[in-house]
């Protein structure tokens, strides 16, 4: 992490202010620290990441237990190749709208939630124009971990602060950030979608923006009976809905964001995919991206 993002953080369990310590520190990055708040709660930073104890979610993208059977790398190559390439292409074109956006704004802080293995954070490290700091929030210690690794690769001179947290109680104070962005990983947060965008919401500064990336389908489809069949088995109800066209601008607009637009990257037929359950095989389906202003 970097110096000037503890002035706007604090403690998940309070709330209350961070105190600094640096263990460790290189080109103005701290490698290794501590961050403790007056009630005695205290949070390590470790190979550069602030670690504030989150559990990884057990339903999907648990990175955790992925890396005990595969290294970051070859993880990598083996999601990218179960990728479909239409699937691919429509995800640049996803990525390319949000990059381009963010290039034509006056920002100084770019908060990008469910970070995951950084597919959006990889095109940010090779084509952010602008002078700002990056966040990248995960509940995975692990990921970040790796993510920190290869965008050093990528940019070693792009700032980019990595905490593992959970994104429905953002250690960051309110009015703070300039623009979140997710590239599906809120969409990825399931039955805790609207909690983590009005969260978002919370710390955005006032007529700043969101861009929020997801897929939709079409309600009735064989993926949407896939995705609540699923859904159901694990207790869950009702969220199939936001893989919907009016479910995902719902769940937005019930967060009472100022304005909501749609902007759909690209739409097409599925192709097979051994790794997703959607979009299904044959069927519909488009990417778009939210623009929510505060």
């Amino acid at each position: 992490m970097f110096k000037e993002l503890s002035k706007i953080l604090t403690c998940p369990e309070c709330m209350r202010e961070l105190t600094l310590s640096i263990i460790k520190e290189e080109n103005d990055e701290i490698i290794e620290g501590k961050l403790s708040c007056c009630n005695n709660h205290h949070w390590i930073i470790k190979e550069g990441v602030i670690n504030f104890g989150p559990k990884e979610q057990e339903l999907s993208n648990n990175w955790e237990e992925m890396y005990k059977y595969a290294d970051y790398e070859e993880l990598d190559e083996k999601i990218l190749n179960s990728t479909p390439e239409n699937m691919k292409l429509i995800n640049n074109k996803a990525k390319d709208i949000i990059i381009n956006k963010l290039n034509n704004m006056e920002i100084k802080t770019v908060l990008d939630i469910a970070t995951g293995r950084g597919m959006l954070l990889s095109e940010l490290a090779k084509k952010l124009t602008l002078d700002a700091q990056v966040i990248c929030a995960d509940l995975s210690f692990e990921v970040l971990k790796y993510d920190r690794l290869k965008i050093k690769k990528l940019n070693p001179n792009m700032k980019v602060n990595y905490i593992a947290c959970d994104a429905t109680k953002l250690p960051i104070k309110e009015n703070s950030i300039d623009l979140a962005v997710s590239f599906y990983g809120i969409e990825n947060m399931l039955d805790k979608v609207p909690y983590g965008i009005a969260e978002v919401k919370r710390v955005l500064k006032q007529d700043k923006f969101l861009l929020n990336s997801g897929i939709l389908i079409k309600e009735h489809s064989q993926g949407y009976k896939e995705v609540k069949g699923w859904l159901n088995s694990q207790g869950i109800y009702e969220v199939e809905k936001l893989f919907t066209e009016e479910g995902f601008m719902d769940v937005h607009q019930a967060a009472e964001f100022r304005r909501v637009d749609m902007i759909t990257a690209a739409e097409d037929i599925a192709q097979k995919c051994d790794t997703d359950l959607i979009p299904f095989e044959g069927e519909w389906f488009s990417v778009v991206v939210a623009e929510c202003e505060k």
